[in-house]
């Protein structure tokens, strides 16, 4: 024992000094993404997601989830979103941090603050006169350009506001705790606010008398990581100095893997409660996986014994296949609602997973460009520098096939090159006729050195370019690129910011939560309120209803077909997402 814990002890050393000899240059490069801000860090050779993420003090868990990251694979190029995570601070010896108010513009801000336009475009590199700011984004003015009498004003502003804000909180939440002096209320303060709730394993149960007999109990099974969240202490747990003084200097402290998903929970809570208006009663049951099938493993006694009507979760393979190997009963449905590779878990009849494989897009994806191309010429660009995956070169050869099947002109290639002159690629393009330019690639770093260049001959050429998903959370291409080469994209789920719904569900999540909703928070919002009027009136014949029904929610499409065919079910409901030559998106569902 002892030497297996010294070897061990050794090689945790080893690991160590090697991760020293990595220096991670942490970026400069900074955008503001709806109010939040983010480095863009572009990965260099040797440079591994651990290092990357210590450099930033961030967790690895967050950074695979904002950029959408199953695994811990790294390509040289690949850009990557890092949370800053400094405090917000309204005012240094530099800048004042402006957040903006509905209405407000740039132009606005030159003329309030006596600023020059120039400048608050030179100190905002990610903002662009042309396309709106979203409520609440931060905007950074020079401290020795505007005038300081508006300055000291707005400063008054805010510390009133904060304070209104604060009061107006805590008179909410006076009024409804004696309202519901026998409930035990979602939080509404923040994401430190639901972490309190925790007591055990089962977090959060809703024993409200519905209006009609709809009883629903749904289990709801994250990693919220709860024993690595710091609780604050009570009255009689507070340290005294040597003379007797309180001495509580011990602050909430909220763990970076809990935070996504907490704002899950977040969309479920927000569900929930729409659900309940309509005459529902939802018995809610939460339970911390920890991301440890020992952990699940002990759970499943439970669920067998409450038998739930739906499950949601695990969000992890390996604890998602611990509860559906003891599940007892194989109708309930299990909603693997985050990741999009089902692996062995397709053997599964009540898996039920919500993201569309990358193998099932691409299909869909070739099904569209063959059916759409008869009078078009098509173009496969080879990114340069292997900046696609095998999922994303399955299209080439599935297009390929199909056009042969179909008796249909093969593809024209094109090896793209970072030297590559703009009358080299007039050369591949066709005068008259749709030029359809399949990019198979989900580098973002492939994507912004190529999609520029091409977009410089869309005046010349009708042009139009096949994207994936991914590209929708890229940071690094004007959105103007998009409209010019008339991308056209397919994926579950897409918000509409300047809509009335995502407004409406926006403001909710405000009073809420009082902060804007992620997409993590849409996809919860729309799991909850599809399936739960769904589980409710099929019952134990919910799966079987899944495999003929098309569903939307606010945000996502779900249309299920087999995996297999004793197996699961996969979500292949797809929306066509064009950003079209007029400067205006167009988002329909593909119908077949």
């Amino acid at each position: 024992m002892v030497r297996f814990i010294l070897v061990f002890l050794l090689l945790g050393l080893t690991g160590y000094v090697g991760a020293q000899e990595i220096k991670i240059e942490k970026s400069t490069e900074k955008i503001v993404y709806q109010g939040k801000s983010y480095y863009l860090h572009t990965v260099k050779a040797k440079e591994t997601l651990f290092s990357i993420c210590k450099a930033y003090g961030v967790s690895v868990d967050e950074v695979k989830i904002l950029n959408d990251k199953s695994d811990n694979a790294l390509s040289i190029g690949d850009v990557l979103r890092i949370p800053v995570v400094e405090p917000f601070k309204s005012i240094d010896d530099k800048f004042y941090y402006h957040r903006m108010k509905p209405k407000e513009t740039l132009y606005s801000l030159s003329r309030k603050f006596n600023i020059k336009m120039k400048r608050i475009l030179k100190d905002n590199p990610e903002y662009d006169v042309s396309r709106p700011i979203a409520e609440g984004a931060v905007v950074k003015l020079a401290l020795r350009q505007i005038d300081r009498n508006v300055l000291e004003a707005e400063l008054r502003w805010e510390k009133r506001q904060a304070k209104e804000v604060q009061q107006a909180r805590r008179e909410e939440m006076e009024k409804y705790e004696k309202s519901h002096s026998n409930t035990f209320p979602p939080a509404r303060d923040s994401l430190e606010g639901m972490v309190q709730q925790v007591v055990g394993d089962t977090v959060f149960v809703i024993p409200e008398v519905a209006r009609e007999q709809r009883h629903v109990k749904v289990a709801l099974m994250l990693p919220l990581y709860v024993k690595e969240n710091k609780l604050p202490l009570s009255e009689e747990e507070i340290p005294v100095d040597t003379l007797g003084v309180n001495i509580r200097n011990e602050h909430w402290r909220l763990s970076s893997r809990t935070e996504p998903f907490l704002q899950f929970y977040q969309g479920v809570l927000m569900a929930v409660d729409s659900l309940k208006r309509l005459g529902y009663t939802i018995d809610l049951y939460v339970y911390d996986t920890e991301r440890d099938p020992n952990t699940v493993q002990r759970l499943v006694g439970e669920l067998n014994l409450l038998s739930p009507d739906l499950i949601i979760g695990p969000v992890y393979a390996n604890t998602y296949k611990a509860v559906a190997e003891q599940l007892g009963n194989r109708t309930i449905p299990m909603i693997s609602p985050l990741s999009s590779r089902g692996g062995d878990l397709v053997r599964f009849p009540n898996f039920v997973q919500l993201n569309t494989s990358t193998v099932s897009l691409v299909e869909e994806m070739a099904d569209w460009i063959v059916a759409n191309g008869t009078q078009a010429h098509l173009i496969n660009i080879i990114p340069d520098g292997g900046g696609r995956t095998g999922g994303e070169s399955r299209l080439t050869d599935l297009v390929r096939t199909r056009l042969q099947a179909n008796g249909m002109e093969d593809m024209t290639n094109c090896q793209w090159r970072p030297q590559m002159h703009l009358d080299s690629l007039r050369k591949v393009m066709r005068l008259g006729v749709e030029n359809i330019i399949l990019f198979p690639t989900i580098n973002e770093a492939a994507a912004s050195r190529t999609l520029p260049v091409l977009s410089a001959l869309a005046d010349q050429f009708r042009i139009t370019v096949i994207g994936f998903p991914d590209w929708l959370k890229f940071t690094s291409i004007d959105e103007e690129v998009l409209f010019k080469l008339n991308v056209k994209m397919m994926a579950n789920s897409y918000v509409d910011y300047q809509g009335d719904v995502a407004k409406e569900f926006s403001a909710k999540h405000r009073d809420y939560f009082y902060s804007e909703p992620s997409n993590v928070v849409n996809r919860a919002f729309d799991i909850v309120m599809c399936f739960i009027p769904l589980v409710d009136i099929e019952r134990g014949n919910t799966l079987n209803v899944l495999r003929e029904k098309d569903i939307s929610g606010a945000f996502t499409r779900f249309r299920f077909h087999p995996v297999s065919g004793f197996g699961g079910l996969e979500n292949r409901g797809l929306y066509l997402i064009n950003y079209g030559r007029n400067f205006e998106i167009i988002v329909k569902p593909i119908v077949k």
